[in-house]
């Protein structure tokens, strides 16, 4: 939670301690602003929907928005709205159906230790010397049978070892 001894915290605003008792943050510090002067707030605003991570929260900054379009709060709110903000509004939906199809955070992340990987398994530990060796055998591996000169020599027969890529440039000179 920010620190109410914050710069941003101590200009005249609507608050709404019972949402930031329950939810452990204040949406109205954020959306009691003037978005369409401020374009690098607004961008703060969107940024701050789209890290939101419970549908509870989702209600509450939808709550706030509409809250400052109401006349009955708008003496406590520094910029009082005629109506909602479409923008803000939409913003909320679209993150209140990306929770719903994909689930909050809670049941999103899996309980306990993550699984270990399966270079991991078959001892339970890997140094950093055993990860150099794997990553050297490999490099041997693929690098095998390559030559400077281009010719395969793993696959080849001991006339085109010798040979030179000239050779196989020409069609050897025989007439038709």
């Amino acid at each position: 939670m920010p620190s109410t001894t914050q710069s941003g915290d101590r200009r005249e605003r609507m608050r709404c301690p019972n949402l930031a008792e329950r939810i452990g943050e204040d949406p109205a510090r954020w959306l009691d602003a003037d978005l369409l002067r401020n374009a690098g707030r607004k961008q703060l605003v969107f940024s701050l929907i789209n890290g939101i991570d419970s549908l509870e929260r989702v209600a509450a900054w939808h709550a706030v928005e509409m809250r400052l379009a109401n006349d009955r709060y708008a003496d406590e709110a520094r910029n009082p709205l005629d109506e909602p903000r479409a923008a803000i509004l939409q913003r909320l939906d679209q993150r209140e159906e990306w929770l719903r199809l994909n689930g909050e955070r809670p049941d999103r992340l899996p309980f306990g230790p993550r699984a270990s990987c399966e270079c991991c398994d078959a001892d339970g530990f890997v140094t950093a010397a055993d990860l150099r060796e794997r990553d050297a055998e490999e490099r041997a591996r693929l690098s095998d049978g390559y030559s400077p000169d281009g010719v395969d020599t793993n696959k080849t027969t001991p006339e085109t070892e010798t040979a030179t890529l000239g050779a196989y440039a020409t069609d050897g000179g025989q007439d038709p």
